[in-house]
């Protein structure tokens, strides 16, 4: 194959020196019929109908083989049947679970050797891969770029994400929602990929941007699509509930083919990227909630390039173009349950303390995806933040009063004592601890009086700012009392009290410090006498 400059030099000489194509040959060291066919090539070109496009092509373009019509020597029918063979017993192991027995190129390489075939490794990596991409190779398709009107559609989905909660490294599922006219976002933590975690979000998400889109669009997942009937698809029951609440209409992509949402695809790895790839440490999920929401409003409110120059105003012509909103929509699961002998409730492995007075009722428990809550016919008589710690014991000590008073003694020794606030058992050390029963009758005055542990705590600082050394219950029930009067009549207008009224309370007072006078004697010094 000859180098391009070869190639001009022989037509140089043929056309503007004239020689013949022997001469050429000769002076060149080249063969007579490398000459004719680049001087054949070269006058084919000069016949075209644009000669100049084909001359230039001929020039500067670099040669190269046609290897197009090369076949491998070593690598028989043979040879590819035994690999074929190995391939589907690699296909078999990967079915059954044994991905990591299966024949490496190299193994099965070491196995034709051993037959008795003579044949490179290269040759048999060349084949194998040969194979893989000829499975794997997919039809180019083009992408049609669509265009929605302001609050038409929203897309919805899952994504994961790995966070650092005090300390411990806690999987959650992000939920991104997605505009399609302004590609704003907002997005959603949960513990869960569940159906309380589907309605949570959809409720958060209706309820930040204070209206609903007139379609959600989902891809096929298990919360929102309950079975295939042919080619059509059935919601869940979840799903349909909040379309009939929220009046959205909802749309399915077709099977893998989720890049059919259109904006939501990339916008979990973009959301879960801008929030937590610097930042991935936090106290709770409240806190890394709140991350995320600020996050998104930066990302909603960016600007700077061609593709954010308008996200602003196209944000808010889908907010001002949404349905109306019609209100929070009651997002929990109602379960039936028997208090057990410890006055708790055990869900998912997790107990959770209720009323004393409760043991062996039935109770029923909404579950939301953060918290319970527990009704005992239709009263409420417990709430908990969810614990998902297998084993955990959810327990208040405001729930065990009823018995404690009776076993007064238990209560320094009990799991409860030993959960309760850190400054309450720092005051019934001091004031309190030769004295059980006096105190659990103080915590369950103050628990039917609405006070908290709090509240009796602060009311102790207060008396021994005031300083008194020795606290009883009865002081402390003053003081529970004073505080929320005094918060009261700071409330409170004085009152406008008529003439009569403040005549009577003024000779009222005139009398009172009369009798004061005469009991201290000074009543001839201050000539004080009342008059009757």
């Amino acid at each position: 194959m000859k180098t391009m400059v070869e190639r001009q030099s022989i037509i140089h000489m043929y056309r503007v020196c004239g020689y013949s194509k022997r001469r050429i040959s000769r002076e060149l060291h080249v063969s007579r019929h490398t000459v004719d066919n680049i001087l054949s090539k070269y006058e084919s070109a000069i016949r075209t109908d644009n000669p100049e496009e084909a001359l230039s092509d001929l020039l500067t373009i670099q040669p190269r083989y046609d290897s197009s019509r090369r076949r491998p020597r070593r690598l028989t029918q043979e040879i590819k049947d035994k690999i074929g063979f190995c391939l589907k017993k690699n296909a078999v192991k990967i079915a059954t679970g044994l991905r990591k027995q299966r024949m490496l190129k190299k193994d099965i390489h070491q196995f034709l050797l051993s037959q008795g075939y003579t044949i490179s490794y290269a040759t048999v990596c060349s084949y194998i891969k040969n194979i893989e991409s000829y499975k794997e190779k997919k039809k180019s398709e083009a992408f049609i770029r669509l265009f929605y009107e302001p609050g038409c559609i929203a897309e919805f989905d899952w994504g994961e994400v790995l966070l650092f909660i005090d300390g411990v490294k806690t999987k959650f599922y992000l939920a991104v929602f997605t505009f399609g006219h302004s590609n704003g976002r907002y997005a959603y933590l949960f513990r869960h990929q569940n159906t309380l975690a589907f309605m949570e979000s959809h409720r958060n998400f209706f309820r930040d941007i204070h209206g609903v889109p007139a379609m959600m669009v989902y891809d096929n997942m298990r919360v929102a699509v309950k079975s295939f009937v042919g080619g059509d698809k059935k919601p869940t029951e979840a799903l349909m509930k909040m379309s009939g609440f929220y009046c959205f209409e909802y749309r399915f992509c077709n099977v893998r083919a989720g890049w059919e949402k259109g904006h939501v695809e990339r916008s979990v790895e973009y959301v879960r990227r801008k929030a937590f790839c610097l930042t991935d440490h936090f106290g709770d999920i409240h806190s890394a909630q709140e991350h995320l929401n600020r996050v998104c409003m930066q990302v909603n409110n960016e600007q700077g390039s061609l593709s954010t120059a308008e996200k602003t105003s196209r944000l808010e012509a889908d907010l001002s173009s949404l349905k109306p909103f019609p209100g929070n929509l009651g997002c929990f699961e109602v379960y039936e349950y028997i208090v057990d002998k410890w006055s708790t409730i055990s869900m998912k492995n997790v107990h959770y303390s209720v009323p004393d007075s409760l043991v062996g009722e039935k109770v029923h428990v909404k579950v939301y995806s953060e918290k319970i809550v527990i009704l005992y016919g239709k009263e409420k008589v417990a709430s908990h933040q969810r614990s998902y710690c297998g084993g955990d014991w959810c327990i208040k000590l405001e729930h065990y009063l009823r018995t404690l008073s009776r076993k007064p003694e238990a209560l320094p020794h009990s799991v409860v004592w030993q959960r309760a606030p850190e400054e309450l058992r720092r005051l019934y050390d001091i004031h309190f601890k030769e004295d059980n029963r006096t105190f659990v009758l103080l915590l369950d005055y103050a628990r039917k009086n609405g006070f908290s542990g709090t509240d009796i705590v602060t009311a102790c600082k207060e008396l021994t700012g005031r300083g008194v050394r020795k606290i009883s219950p009865d002081q402390v029930k003053a003081m529970l009392h004073g505080s929320v009067q005094g918060e009261t009549e700071e409330t409170m207008e004085p009152p406008v009290l008529p003439a009569q009224q403040e005549n009577i309370e003024r000779e009222a007072v005139d009398m009172l410090e009369g009798i004061t006078a005469l009991m201290t004697g000074y009543n001839e010094v201050h000539d004080i006498i009342p008059t009757i």
